[in-house]
């Protein structure tokens, strides 16, 4: 009776399992010769219940697999850290950001003053010419910089570098925006850099709308950078 339920091996476990006298029912005159094969050679029975375990550990596996969101959203929040001496804390929405005078890469005077934003909201960055995370994100803040052109200051800040090594990075990549060698960490002391890259979105009203430590996807970029020129 068991031959007429089914011929599928797999199906039919009871059968691989069972200790019955393997001659005697490979006798059976309705019973495939294949199968009164396996039924009659012990390799054959061992070989088949591995085949079968082996598909029930993948099936076991495909239904407890990681989730592939997991590791997307661990390398987002990648950032690296930086020993700042003096790092006081960092300003959070709603504040007034510190107020600072530097010189960029074309020696040009860089003032970001909160009391004089004259209508136009600033994207501060600190990064670094080697951190992994800030080499990654920076095509990303190449494309966002372009499409506000005018609408938005970028304003990136190197924590601890000076202009020579910033120069040899900014021309290998191709940066166009404000660039500002923080040699002596002034800068980044007074925003309380830990980690780099850190975002910091400021209003036209001089007022920090957003703060961000780690990697920025390019959606998240846009939602930010959007919500900056709505409210300024």
């Amino acid at each position: 009776m068991r031959d007429e339920v089914s011929e599928d091996i797999p199906a039919d476990d009871g059968d691989l399992l069972d200790s019955a006298d393997p001659a005697t029912r490979a006798d059976e005159p309705d019973e495939p010769a294949w199968r009164a094969g396996i039924r009659g050679s012990h390799f054959g029975q061992v070989a088949v219940v591995i085949v079968a375990a082996f598909a029930i550990a993948i099936a076991a596996w495909w239904a407890v697999k990681p989730d592939d969101a997991g590791p997307a959203q661990a390398e987002i929040a990648v950032v690296t850290e930086v020993d700042v001496e003096g790092a006081g804390s960092a300003p959070v929405a709603g504040q007034t950001p510190p107020a600072f005078t530097a010189t960029d890469l074309g020696s040009q005077e860089v003032v970001l003053d909160p009391q004089a934003m004259e209508g136009r909201p600033v994207w501060l960055m600190f990064v670094a010419t080697w951190c992994t995370g800030c080499r990654t994100e920076m095509p990303d803040v190449q494309a966002a910089a372009a499409e506000y052109g005018d609408d938005v200051e970028v304003i990136v800040v190197y924590v601890g570098e000076d202009a020579a090594a910033v120069s040899a990075y900014s021309e290998r990549v191709g940066n166009e925006f404000t660039q500002v060698p923080d040699r002596s960490q002034a800068i980044s002391a007074a925003y309380g850099i830990m980690g780099v890259p850190s975002h910091f979105f400021i209003g036209a009203d001089g007022v920090v709308q957003q703060v961000h430590v780690g990697l920025l996807t390019p959606a998240q970029m846009e939602e930010s950078l959007r919500a900056l020129t709505e409210i300024g």
